[in-house]
């Protein structure tokens, strides 16, 4: 095997690649990856990289045309093209690596649930009595007669850890049981009681985000976010479950690459609050059914085929040591219940973070994401249903799109007559997430620069945010796509119900797309209905809510699962959608 050596920058990182390789996979395994939210299908362009030495090789027609569309500088290719014939330097642009993400919380609103702070899992330190000759009992018989109530039952650990801690000669000794659903998980050598922390997480397709909670106090001690690494096996949950359904090698990946992003979140979190993570014991993750699946190692083949089923719903919590997770070994991973189809745990963790139980009368709950999942409360009826809106309002499938990290155009708005950019930590834009999109086309429209159809009516055939950075045809296709699909969801569930989007008492939109939309310009599209504005509230990111809740309270973690089993979802297969699809394809405002 020839192995040819690769200088990366910036950074001055070598490595080395084997003949045939792709280079996109060689900067991967060298740390530096890069998106490849198309599959290596040279079609997204986010894996442009420049080649400053080397022999690259010429693009072919498609990869040309692309190039020449971005006005790529010389050099420039797209990594999951090139084929490592000989040693290479690169420049991976900025664009094109995966950005710092800040966690989108959710929105500040008296709505949230709040609920007296009982997590499943506790620890009690006790200071068991020491054996005699009157009353030789085990170590464990006096463990569980200190604790303050009776029938623990121990796990294996707990065993070991016993073990570890008792004093020959049965010397009094102070230990901390780790304790869940009066299950014994651990035992702690000395009084570790004031440390029990767990991780509570949003495993979204795009971006997942996590925190670290203080179980003792319920207060969130550090928060990150990051991009999903299984973005690499495509950008949405369709192309990665039919990479997984084909090829065992891509699902092992993709479940490798779930905690890859889970751990090193855990990792990121557990620095900054200076603990071990030996430290967590319980993880609650809320994730669509897709990544339920795809996180656990399960099979996706029932997602494929109607009826599209999940393989399984809801789960006990899981041993952490078999799933993959960084905390401790002998801790709990518990995943938030999914409700039908691919309407999943991180839809039924928002349902009970914000409470829609006890909301008003009739509730539209919309998560505007890589999947646009919706839920119409009518009443005590709670039904849902989903569709694939795709990553365009992530910005991810769109020429000059971005996740919303720092360069991002995240707003935009006219100043004395003139476009005025929002930019996410400042500077000189890089490229437009999703809420910038909406307002570029929304006031495209109001300028007459787009019509209702979505042609385009400038010369130069886009909508410029500013100089080598807009919109085109594609674009606007793709945003037009994503949109009509969720529409024509909330559309096709209102009539289910017999109800008109002026019937409804609230519009709840969840994401963190959705926490920094402009309401008039998302009704402008047709993106949400065009009801009054105060019955209209964004949670931003209510399934990390949710996730946490989840971890702080045993009640409402039943509470939830009784939730999820009484949504009832609604299947849109069928001419129906297809009709109703067509008709919402308009740029237009409905009610």
């Amino acid at each position: 095997m020839i192995l040819h050596r690769i200088a990366i920058e910036p950074g001055s990182i070598l490595t080395e690649s084997k003949t045939g390789a792709c280079l996109a996979d060689a900067l991967a395994d060298a740390g530096y990856p890069v998106h490849l939210y198309c599959r290596r299908r040279g079609i997204c362009g986010k894996c442009l990289i420049q080649i400053v030495e080397g022999d690259f090789g010429l693009p072919d027609a498609d990869e040309a045309a692309l190039l020449a569309r971005r006005k790529a500088p010389a050099g420039s290719r797209l990594a999951c093209r090139v084929t490592v014939t000989g040693p290479l330097t690169v420049l991976i642009p900025e664009a094109s690596r995966p950005p710092s993400l800040a966690v989108v919380p959710e929105a500040d609103w008296d709505g949230w649930r709040s609920v007296p702070l009982d997590p499943p899992l506790h620890k009690y330190s006790v200071r068991p009595d020491p054996p005699s000759l009157e009353n030789p009992a085990s170590d464990l018989d006096r463990l569980l007669a200190s604790l303050p109530e009776a029938a623990w039952e121990p796990a294996p650990a707990a065993l070991r850890g016993l073990a570890a801690v008792s004093r020959p000669g049965g010397a009094p000794f102070t230990l901390t049981a780790v304790v869940h659903d009066r299950r014994i998980l651990a035992i702690e050598p000395g009084d570790t009681s004031g440390r029990q922390f767990g991780l509570a997480v949003d495993l979204g397709t795009t971006t997942v985000a996590a925190e670290l909670v203080d179980l003792e106090s319920g207060r969130t001690a550090a928060s990150a976010a990051a991009l999903n690494a299984q973005s690499r096996f495509g950008a949405d949950v369709v192309s990665r479950i039919t990479a997984a359904r084909l090829d065992p090698a891509a699902a092992e990946g993709l479940r490798s690459a779930a905690w890859e992003t889970v751990n090193g979140l855990l990792s990121r979190l557990l620095d900054q609050a200076g603990l071990p993570a030996s430290a967590v014991y319980e993880t609650v993750l809320a994730g669509n059914t897709a990544m339920t699946h795809l996180a656990l190692g399960l099979s996706v083949a029932s997602l494929t085929e109607a009826p599209f089923h999940p393989l399984v719903a809801s789960l006990p919590p899981l041993p952490a040591g078999g799933t993959g997770s960084a905390a401790h070994p002998d801790g709990l991973v518990y995943f938030a219940p999914g409700i039908g189809s691919f309407v999943g745990g991180d839809i039924s963790a928002g349902l009970a973070a914000a409470d829609i139980e006890s909301g008003p009368e009739r509730i539209l709950f919309v998560d505007l994401g890589t999947n646009g999942e919706i839920v119409l409360k009518n009443g005590d009826d709670l039904a849902c249903t989903s569709t694939a809106a795709g990553p365009a309002f992530e910005g991810m499938s769109l020429s000059c799109g971005m996740i919303a990290g720092p360069g991002a155009v995240h707003a935009a708005h006219f100043a004395a007559g003139r476009l005025a950019l929002d930019v996410i930590g400042g500077g000189a834009p890089m490229g437009i997430c999703g809420s910038g999109i909406i307002d570029l086309l929304a006031m495209a429209l109001e300028q007459g620069g787009l019509d209702a159809s979505g042609a385009i009516r400038s010369a130069a055939g886009t909508i410029e945010a500013a100089p080598g950075l807009g919109l085109d045809r594609r674009d606007v296709r793709e945003v037009q796509l994503a949109a009509a699909a969720v529409k024509t969801g909330m559309r096709r569930l209102l009539a289910r119900a017999g109800l008109e989007a002026v019937d409804l008492d609230a519009v709840w939109v969840a994401g963190a797309f959705g926490s920094t939309l402009d309401v008039r310009h998302a009704v402008r599209l047709g993106l949400i209905p065009d009801v009054p504005p105060d019955r209209i509230r964004f949670l931003g990111n209510a399934s990390l809510a949710g996730a946490r809740l989840l971890l702080l309270s045993a009640a409402e973690r039943d509470r939830c699962e009784a939730l999820a089993r009484r949504v009832r979802h609604v299947s849109l297969a069928g001419d129906a959608f297809q009709a109703a699809f067509v008709d919402s394809l308009a740029f237009s405002p409905w009610r």
